[in-house]
């Protein structure tokens, strides 16, 4: 058996009650130490217990663009680049190798001046992939939102979170199918490269390439194609019309574009050639990745920090005691029972949906009966209360509120396990084996958690076991969609929605052809459509109505919302409502 994928024994000795009562008891205490941590002077302005987000504005076809909102607290840097500075809000860097981990510096960047200090960040693992076009999670993001630039990004200290020029100064709409972006100029990548239309199109044809397409494609809508107006005009065209296109491009990364042609794989895969505040200048697998100030960044908002180090470390009680240690000055998703023990304590209030997605193609699975016995055996609410107290909201669909198209008219399946066991005898599924897969870290307690579900369906009748995966093995198996490959049976993942729209989630889990859909709905398809044009309160009441014909088919179980804990030492940093973690937006106290 290979080591990075561990199976465990069928948990049915032990009750789902028992199981959430013993979790309760070592949780006892949690929720008021997570109050009192949180709420102590040196924390951030961000609430102890998170309230429900405001609602953003909801993206219509934007008109014409011209001048980007004010900058979120830009700080100044030495020998800024040619381009006049632009308010938009900090860009990302490019990756390199770390060099071995020291101790932070306590010393922080002056309010002027060059960016000075060292700070460690230790988060669950190192990315899987750093190829702009393959990356499909958050901590592949950490290194593509520091080290590139993007057309445009959001403005998070505006009420309606508003869409700001970034490398493109302004935007229109030409034709319902063609958005065209008139781009900033004297602008540099890390490799002396001018940025101009050639690298947007570059960019566009790298990740549609029909030979090899980016796994992230869908992030993008129906991107197409790109195509020069003239040296800083470009249109870029999707297949479908789609209102909200400036919007899909805060989190398209734009490389230097004659790098990106020359270099291999292997090469894209280690190495990031940006525009951005950040350089990856070191990765060293398993040691770490070493980012260094962009001294010469053309934006606004200056890196203040001289060097940043991302380390992983799986273990949570480790990265928890590395920040007590004096040994980074954050760690991401600490232990819970450990937020009284670190020098300040952080709650990010997120866009995270915990899901675990039903293959509704299994000869037993494809009757709704047993799939509504299953979502009828969890104990949700239990769940919250005991492994995560103070930091969950319920959930009841993939995005949450703050995000287009949220529907607050559906509520959480209903748990009874009365019920549960009459649908499973009706549907003829007592007895029935099924697996189902997670990834210990991807967010706290992620493997407590598969372990409860489990004992749940083994509580109702099935005979379930649990299949705890490394990141590498957990995707591929995610990826697995298609008749002709081992697709798992029930697999737990978490989704973001950084676009704060419907349509991302909509894209890769719900639409046929989604990259993470098992089978195909023509109905949901249709819908999905119709809704995607909308603008404005059509646009949102479009994507309800879509959550409400998904609720009923079951293909997914919202399991909760969460909320992220971190921890902090000598390190001045507040958490983005789009789930951004950019560098330049961090500074040493002091």
């Amino acid at each position: 058996m290979d080591d990075s994928v561990v199976r465990s024994r069928p948990l049915a000795t032990v009750t789902r009650r028992s199981f959430l009562r013993r979790a309760a008891i070592l949780s006892t205490g949690l929720g008021a130490a997570l109050l009192a941590a949180c709420s102590q002077p040196q924390a951030p302005a961000k609430p102890a217990e998170p309230a429900k987000p405001a609602e953003p504005a909801k993206p219509a076809a934007p008109a014409a663009t011209t001048a980007p909102a004010a900058a979120a607290k830009p700080t100044e840097a030495p020998k800024p680049a040619a381009p006049a500075a632009t308010t938009a809000p900090a860009a990302p860097a490019a990756a390199a190798k770390p060099t071995e981990a020291a101790k932070p510096a306590a010393q922080a960047a002056p309010a002027s001046g060059p960016a000075r200090g060292q700070i460690i960040i230790v988060n669950e693992s190192e990315p899987d992939t750093i190829v702009p076009k393959n990356a499909s999670t958050n901590i592949s993001y950490f290194v593509l939102d520091n080290v590139y630039d993007r057309l445009t990004t959001r403005d998070v200290s505006t009420p309606e979170n508003k869409i700001v020029p970034q490398l493109a100064e302004s935007w229109s709409q030409v034709d319902p199918k063609t958005w065209r972006f008139k781009l900033r100029q004297g602008v540099k990548f890390h490799n002396g490269e001018t940025f101009n239309a050639d690298a947007v199109v570059t960019a566009v044809e790298d990740m549609v390439n029909p030979q090899a397409p980016g796994i992230a494609l869908s992030e993008y809508g129906t991107l197409t194609a790109a195509k020069k107006v003239d040296d800083f005009t470009v249109d870029i065209m999707t297949k479908e019309v789609d209102p909200i296109l400036p919007v899909r491009m805060v989190r398209f990364s734009i490389p230097a574009p004659n790098w990106l042609k020359t270099a291999n794989l292997e090469t894209t895969s280690t190495v990031a050639i940006g525009s951005g505040p950040y350089i990856l200048a070191e990765w060293q697998k398993g040691n770490g990745l070493l980012f260094k100030a962009n001294e010469n960044y053309w934006g606004p908002n200056k890196p203040k920090l001289a060097e940043i180090k991302l380390v992983g470390r799986r273990e949570q009680n480790v990265r928890s005691a590395m920040l007590q240690a004096g040994e980074a000055n954050l760690a991401f998703h600490i232990a819970l029972d450990q937020v009284k023990n670190v020098p300040r304590s952080i709650i990010e209030k997120t866009q995270e949906s915990v899901i675990f997605r039903i293959n509704h193609e299994h000869p037993v699975l494809k009757d709704i009966r047993a799939r509504q016995a299953i979502v009828s055996s969890i104990d949700t609410q239990g769940m919250r209360d005991a492994l995560f107290p103070g930091i969950t909201e319920p959930l009841s669909q993939l995005v949450r509120q703050g995000s287009v198209g949220w529907n607050p008219d559906l509520k959480p399946y209903t748990y009874d396990v009365a019920k549960a066991k009459q649908l499973m005898a009706e549907a003829g599924a007592v007895g029935t084996t099924l697996e189902y897969v997670d990834r210990p870290g991807s967010f706290p307690r992620a493997g407590e958690v598969g372990e409860i579900i489990v004992e749940s369906l083994n509580q109702i009748g099935f005979k379930a076991t649990v299949r705890h995966m490394e990141a590498a093995q957990w995707r591929e198996a995610f990826l697995a969609v298609k008749p002709d490959q081992q697709r798992t049976d029930l697999q737990q993942t978490s989704v973001s929605n950084p676009v704060l729209d419907s349509t991302r989630p909509l894209d890769v889990y719900y639409v046929c052809g989604g990259r993470y859909k098992i089978g195909c709905d023509d109905e949901i398809t249709k819908l999905y459509g119709e809704a995607a044009p909308q603008t404005g309160e059509a646009r949102d009441k479009a994507f309800q109505k879509i959550w409400a014909y998904g609720y009923d088919k079951i293909w997914y179980m919202p399991l909760f919302g969460l909320n992220w804990v971190h921890g902090a030492s000598k390190l001045k940093w507040e958490p983005r409502i789009d789930g951004l973690v950019l560098f330049s937006e961090m500074s040493l106290e002091g």
